[in-house]
């Protein structure tokens, strides 16, 4: 059987899932439509963006893509919600390809966040959340379009893919219940590398936000803040943003504790490359999505990942700071959980029930 994962890769996703699939006998490929800027690689890449193509070279290189791919494979599975051709100009251009893929093949989806997420549903239905902030992307989602949009893609397709997968189990409440699940990212990175923190007098705190509002940086910051004043021996504060991915990873392996988020409900792929460098994390988990997960995986999930939210953060960040048994035992728990529930080789085996099975 062969697969091909594509148009883009989110936190190396694809690219740990094609990596496991391999291992389990499939010829899996990934196809991005440009590099990664932090270094996830593919197997094919399109063009490069800092070659500053038109939009029209852009589509004529997918849709060349498009006649070259759609007969050399058994399998498509679909990355961050989008076919290959898909144009965002008109509803009937969504997902421009999907109906001349070959009825022999078979269609997938894993969708990773804000491809599926909508903003107004979320505030009605969350107390807390990334959507209640009018900064999160810029307010890319303010006027409520984006909302629309998600709900005509995510409708049209679902009316040709087999199933549907969601990295973060609030998204289940976007996507049709009949074909979709939850299915943990795939992450290979780090794995044969441990950085144990030392957990001497002074803890080193570091969080790394690729979007701040999307984060809750603000109440993070703030709670850093507070806590120096009272503790100024006792922490250093590491805020990494806009720096080379290599830069970034040395000051990960510095951590003695990092904070991913505390207002999206769930972790994302930077947290559990730290976690199986052995670092203990904090994020919020949004306890009423748990019914999506495994139970296993979420009752280990609470015992690993240290939960905050904006109300609570600065009462979290304290207990870390004086009680060191605790930081020992969840970054000693962090490194076995991330290897079971994120282990490619584990969640190709999933996958690969999928596209054998359907």
């Amino acid at each position: 059987m062969k697969v091909l994962h594509l148009p883009t890769d989110i936190g190396g996703n694809s690219w740990g899932l094609s990596r496991g699939e391999r291992s389990l006998g499939l010829f899996s490929e990934v196809l991005t439509l440009s590099p990664s800027k932090i270094g996830y690689p593919s197997d094919i890449q399109l063009y490069d963006e800092a070659t500053s193509p038109s939009r029209y070279f852009k589509l004529f290189k997918r849709v060349c893509a498009f006649f070259k791919i759609r007969n050399k494979y058994d399998v498509f599975h679909f990355n961050f919600g989008m076919s290959l051709i898909h144009l965002l100009q008109h509803p009937a251009l969504y997902h421009f390809d999907l109906p001349f893929y070959p009825k022999s093949s078979k269609l997938f989806v894993t969708y990773n966040g804000c491809d599926a997420r909508q903003k107004y549903p979320t505030m009605e239905r969350c107390k807390i959340a990334a959507c209640h902030n009018k900064e999160c992307y810029g307010g890319m989602c303010n006027s409520g379009k984006k909302d629309i949009e998600r709900q005509l893609s995510i409708k049209k397709m679902a009316r040709y893919v087999k199933h549907v997968w969601a990295i973060t189990p609030d998204l289940l409440h976007y996507l049709p219940q009949d074909k979709a699940s939850f299915l943990p990212c795939a992450v290979s990175r780090f794995s044969s590398e441990r950085f144990i923190p030392k957990l001497q007098k002074k803890l080193k705190i570091v969080h790394a936000p690729t979007n701040q509002a999307a984060k809750g940086s603000s109440f993070i910051l703030a709670a850093l803040n507070k806590l120096q004043l009272k503790y100024p021996d006792s922490l250093e504060i590491c805020l990494i943003q806009n720096l080379p991915f290599n830069q970034a990873v040395e000051l990960y392996k510095q951590a003695d504790l990092v904070i991913d988020q505390i207002v999206i409900g769930w972790y994302g792929a930077f947290a559990v490359e730290t976690m199986l460098m052995g670092k203990p994390v904090i994020a919020r988990i949004a306890i009423e999505d748990l019914k999506f997960v495994p139970p296993q995986m979420a009752n280990e999930l609470l015992q690993t990942i240290i939960h905050a939210d904006p109300y609570n953060i600065y009462d979290v960040l304290e207990r870390c700071l004086h009680d060191r048994t605790f930081l020992k035992l969840r970054a000693e728990a962090s490194i076995g959980f991330a290897n079971k529930w994120h282990h490619p080789e584990y969640l190709a085996g999933l996958t690969k029930e999928k596209y054998e099975g359907l």
